[in-house]
């Protein structure tokens, strides 16, 4: 944290930005972040992002926080600006930036990329399993207590991020959880991993069941519209539940783009790799061993495209896990075969 000041300009406005559709572990290492350097004496300095924040869990933890985002696209003069990127890294098609920007820092747990070392600032550590866990241990090298509010959001972070530790939970994060518990609101935490659900929601839900399949051990689902972009990550985490599955894909479409999330059960796996296989080169992508996305821009106007491009991905998937041959995809609520056209 403290090498991070070194690059801060005192009285340049600060923009942290998160990478689009921001999840808990984005929002809560954001807003850790603008405390610690108000705290520091910084002003000026305020949250961006883009998409949207559609997930009720996500929404919980922007009341709890009560934080404000502001669109990154309507930022006016970002040349004098200074942008921190936050649980993401530059250009890498998950994070909006204004034209000619480059970061003066990243602060990310995901692989480093090639650009990230342009960045006068970089704390990387891909072995994290949150980039919340980063900003818990910046706290504690200050010795700066932790509001209550923000401490519940980094424990749900965390926890979020990692399926409460189950999912690439590295002794960072296990030590920080255990250390947040003391600090945090047990009524904000159970508001936050149980919302209140919408029946839109069901109804989308219901709708992500009825197109289910499953080939093997792997179960996915193909889904037009969705209701919000990280709805194909909500997907592809429940679905996993199954029994019997260890891989689980998610494909859905979202204004001018297809979203694609997938999980895996296998500890030795690297979903990240098994990404970039299945998304088309035009799509951006990324992830850990454990937990992947991607998006490539679409003409929903061309129906008959969109469908060859979601059949592709699921083909290219079933290889990438080894399935050759002509694979017997099949619906998982009728057994019905489940139709590539």
């Amino acid at each position: 944290m403290k090498d991070l000041l070194d690059v801060i300009e005192k009285n340049k406005p600060i923009s942290i930005v998160v990478h689009n559709n921001p999840d808990p572990d984005a929002l809560a290492s954001a807003a850790s972040l603008k405390f610690l350097l108000q705290k520091m004496g910084f002003k000026n300095i305020k949250i961006h992002y883009d998409g949207l924040v559609g997930r009720a869990e996500n929404q919980e933890v922007m009341k709890m926080l009560k934080v404000s985002l502001f669109l990154t696209v309507k930022i006016s003069s970002p040349e004098k600006h200074q942008f921190i990127l936050v649980d993401c890294q530059p250009f890498t098609g998950n994070v909006i930036l204004p034209d000619g920007v480059v970061p003066i820092a990243a602060i990310d747990h995901h692989p480093i990329r090639k650009n990230t070392f342009k960045i006068p600032f970089r704390d990387i550590r891909p072995d994290y399993g949150a980039c919340s866990t980063i900003l818990y241990e910046y706290f504690t090298s200050l010795d700066i207590p932790i509001p209550t509010n923000i401490a519940t959001a980094l424990c749900y972070a965390i926890s979020s991020e990692t399926q409460s530790l189950g999912r690439e939970g590295s002794p960072a994060d296990k030590k920080a959880y255990v250390e947040l518990l003391s600090r945090l609101s047990f009524s904000q935490l159970s508001k936050t991993q149980y919302p209140k659900l919408s029946k839109d929601f069901v109804s989308n839900l219901s709708r992500a069941l009825l197109n289910a399949f499953y080939y093997k051990n792997l179960i996915g689902v193909v889904l037009e519209e969705m209701p919000y972009p990280d709805f194909a990550a909500q997907m592809a985490d429940f679905l996993l539940r199954v029994r019997g599955m260890t891989w689980s894909l998610c494909l859905g479409t979202y204004k001018d783009a297809l979203f694609v999330s997938i999980r895996t059960t296998n500890t030795q796996a690297d979903a990240s790799k098994i990404i970039k296989k299945i998304i088309p080169k035009q799509g951006a992508s990324g992830g850990h061993d454990m937990i992947a996305g991607g998006q490539v821009k679409i003409d929903k106007s061309d129906r008959s495209k969109v469908r060859a491009i979601k059949n592709d991905v699921i083909l290219r998937m079933v290889r990438a896990l080894h399935y050759y041959g002509a694979p017997q995809i099949v619906k998982l609520i009728s057994n019905e075969p489940f139709p590539l056209s």
